[in-house]
């Protein structure tokens, strides 16, 4: 095994080793800044106030767990923050524009959620990407069924 390959395999991320503080992890979306409505979450922009900020909205009783990134100066994505492969918390690399698997194998999806890297011969699903609509200071992240 080279070092690459030992490397590879035995730092999963490297976060873990404290290389970065939010290479793992997205904070959650600020108190009050989400509500919820009928097909539709509704966050405060200001919760992503600059190019690259990203966050999460989890609410456990609707099922949901919404990564949402700010990817331009009015540009905004929303897909699901669960790895299609192992449920794995999924993060925004903003320089390289995609979301990376925190856990082993590190898929990597693309902002439309196709698939970039998938890490074995499963066939690879993509992550469902909801279509975000911004109305003055309040992004509508439209998503089928939430009550």
């Amino acid at each position: 095994m080279t070092r690459r390959e030992w490397l590879a395999f035995a730092a999963p991320c490297a976060c873990l080793a404290g290389a970065s503080r939010d290479c793992c992890t997205l904070p959650a979306a600020p108190a009050g800044s989400v509500r919820f409505e009928r097909g539709a979450i509704v966050l405060d922009a200001a919760a992503l106030p600059a190019t690259g900020d990203a966050l999460k909205i989890v609410d456990e009783e609707r099922k949901l767990h919404v990564l949402v990134a700010r990817t331009g100066r009015k540009q905004f994505v929303a897909l699901d923050q669960k790895c299609t492969h192992g449920g794995g918390a999924l993060t925004y690399v903003h320089k390289q524009k995609h979301l990376y698997c925190t856990c082993w194998g590190h898929s990597k999806f693309a902002l439309d959620g196709s698939v970039i890297r998938w890490p074995n011969q499963q066939t690879p699903k993509p992550l469902r990407a909801y279509r975000v609509e911004q109305s003055g200071t309040s992004l509508r992240i439209l998503v089928d069924g939430v009550a």
